[in-house]
């Protein structure tokens, strides 16, 4: 089965080769190119990494600021609250992330199918769980 990058495979029936029965894939008809799934063997750092894209890892360093800048326009020094704040923001910000990945997954597999979901690499009930949480997180801080 040929590889097509960073652990993925493509589908049964996309390599070219054909069936016992004459046919390509299952049912004579080969699978859209644009639908990847991860290969079988992937290890805990290619899960840790699905993860980090969904969520957008790199761009959390931002999320501070705002309500650092909140507290300092009320004329408030970093504190406890600030903290709690500091928290739920970045709970409700990578809730938003997976919310956003889980609602857009159908065009994200034209458009976008490295991402996570459309790959395979996280599952739509896994990224809408995730949103769940931490919304439920958030919210509680």
């Amino acid at each position: 089965m040929p590889l097509l990058g960073a652990g993925l495979r493509a589908p049964a029936g996309a390599s070219g080769r054909t069936s016992e029965d004459g046919l390509s894939g299952t049912g004579g008809t080969a699978p859209a190119p644009d639908r990847l799934r991860p290969s079988p063997g992937r290890g805990r750092g290619d899960t840790v990494r699905a993860w980090s894209e969904l969520f957008r890892v790199s761009a959390l360093f931002s999320v501070p600021g705002d309500a650092l800048a909140g507290a300092a326009a009320v004329g408030r020094g970093p504190g406890r609250g600030t903290a709690f704040a500091v928290g739920a923001s970045l709970c409700l910000y990578e809730a938003g992330m997976a919310l956003n990945d889980w609602a857009d997954r159908e065009e994200d597999a034209v458009d976008r199918p490295h991402r996570p979901i459309p790959s395979g690499r996280v599952s739509p009930a896994a990224a809408l769980g995730a949103a769940g949480v931490l919304t439920a997180a958030g919210l509680a801080l």
